[in-house]
């Protein structure tokens, strides 16, 4: 496993794509009992270029647009 400093970066799509394969890892490990997490992670896969709910996409972008406008400082204080 490749280990990351806190300063690395990726992408928007990158890191879409982290957060649905960190759901999906969780999900797994506990035995997937939670039915919305399933949906979630349904509307959160790629179908021909574009995640399958179009709303998930929008979503992320809010929530890119507000952690950049937050600053990562705020945002780990905030934890």
């Amino acid at each position: 496993m490749a280990t990351f400093e806190a300063t690395d970066t990726i992408t928007v799509i990158e890191g879409y794509d982290a957060v649905r394969v960190f759901l999906e890892a969780v999900w797994r490990r506990h035995g997937r009992p939670v039915e919305q997490i399933a949906f979630l992670l349904g509307s959160l896969k790629w179908a021909d270029g574009a995640p399958v709910d179009p709303t998930s996409w929008q979503d992320w972008q809010a929530a890119v647009q507000m952690a950049v406008s937050a600053g990562s400082c705020e945002i780990a204080a905030s934890r």
